[in-house]
């Protein structure tokens, strides 16, 4: 193939030098006129941009965004060292201007300081107003003024399919921004050992890494639609599947904590849970009761006065639905906690000393 082609290439080779003898002929007989001739023909052909309908949009929300989302440091004292040490780093989105930032709780917990970088590159220590580790959510205060703060949208109007922006320090890197798209509403996580679930998140497909946490989901609009708080992976970078807590949720908790210094939960008093597995244990059968449900919320203390106390439910009992859903376990309770505000109705189905009962009772909030 390769002799196939070789009578080809000196053809070309032998004709495109011809050209450049050519061109350089004319120009040694025309002198320097040549190279302005050149010029003037360069001049009459310019390479204009014309921004896309999609690309300014882009640009005014990126505007909006990014100045108003912060990075936040979070410093430990150490036994070791005279001055704190870096605990870990997250994000901050600037709500009102005289300094106001909401976070996720998961990352100022545990901090003695906490360092609020703008990026104007401004630094302030910042005061924690409240959090809360069952919504994520903490609201912290710089004493700054005409920050450039950002609007909470409606997350109620966010369709799967619309283009999010996700701004925050992944890495350490302040300001990043990714796109992409909302790939799901309303997704409900189970909790772990030392979280509580997430319900009715927003799934974005937008590059979400370590220290985007606390930082905003914003939509074409420049309005923050959720805070990023986790995301799904096999090795602990983004593979396009992150959660957000939606930006209705985050007014809620806000206002809650500057008018009461707390996130108010609806609750039903329930305040201890035994492990799921006594049930059917020989160990527990004289306090469970024979033949008792596989699975369900076995409940080992609850709160005086609380809805399920009145309820007639104690030690021992076994929740097993909420308005006809299944309870397997302490994740799914909470889910249907999160998911109530205080005042709604309910029905429990619970098993108790050998046989199945229900009570309705209503969510309240529980001092614990």
């Amino acid at each position: 193939m390769k002799n196939r082609w070789l009578p080809y290439s000196l053809m070309f080779l032998v004709c495109f030098g011809g050209v450049f003898a050519a061109l350089a002929l004319h120009e040694r007989l025309q002198g320097t006129s040549g190279a302005k001739s050149l010029s003037q023909f360069a001049k009459t052909m310019p390479v204009k941009y014309t921004k896309q309908p999609g690309e300014i949009a882009f640009g005014k929300a990126t505007a909006k965004l990014i100045p108003a989302v912060v990075s936040v440091d979070v410093l430990q004292s150490s036994p070791f060292s005279d001055s704190p040490e870096m605990k870990g780093q997250g994000s901050g989105v600037i709500i009102t201007s005289d300094g106001y930032i909401v976070t996720n709780n998961h990352v100022i917990a545990g901090g003695d300081e906490i360092l609020v970088n703008l990026t104007n590159s401004k630094q302030f220590r910042a005061t924690v107003v409240g959090s809360d580790g069952i919504a994520d959510l903490a609201l912290i205060k710089v004493n700054a003024t005409n920050l450039p703060a950002v609007e909470l949208g409606d997350s109620d109007d966010v369709q799967v399919g619309q283009w999010v922006l996700a701004v925050g320090n992944p890495l350490g890197y302040e300001g990043t921004l990714s796109v992409g798209i909302v790939s799901a509403v309303n997704r409900d996580l189970p909790g772990g050992p030392t979280s509580a679930p997430l319900v009715g998140a927003i799934q974005t497909d937008a590059a979400i890494n370590q220290g985007n946490s606390g930082g905003a989901l914003g939509n074409i609009h420049g309005q923050v639609i959720g805070i990023n708080t986790v995301i799904a992976t096999p090795n602990r970078g983004s593979v396009g599947i992150g959660f957000a807590i939606p930006s209705n949720r985050v007014r809620r908790a806000v206002d809650d904590i500057r008018k009461y210094g707390r996130v108010r939960h609806a609750d039903l008093g329930i305040v201890r849970f035994a492990p799921t597995y006594v049930l059917g244990h020989p160990d527990f059968e004289q306090q469970v009761g024979d033949n008792p449900p596989e699975h369900g919320l076995v409940v080992s203390d609850v709160a005086p006065g609380s809805p399920v106390e009145k309820a007639g439910i104690r030690k021992w009992d076994v929740v097993t639905e909420v308005n006809r859903k299944p309870v397997r376990g302490l994740s799914d309770y909470l889910t249907f906690l999160l998911k109530s505000e205080i005042g709604d109705r309910a029905t429990i189905k619970y098993w108790s000393r050998g046989a199945m009962k229900s009570a309705n009772v209503v969510f309240a909030e529980v001092d614990r």
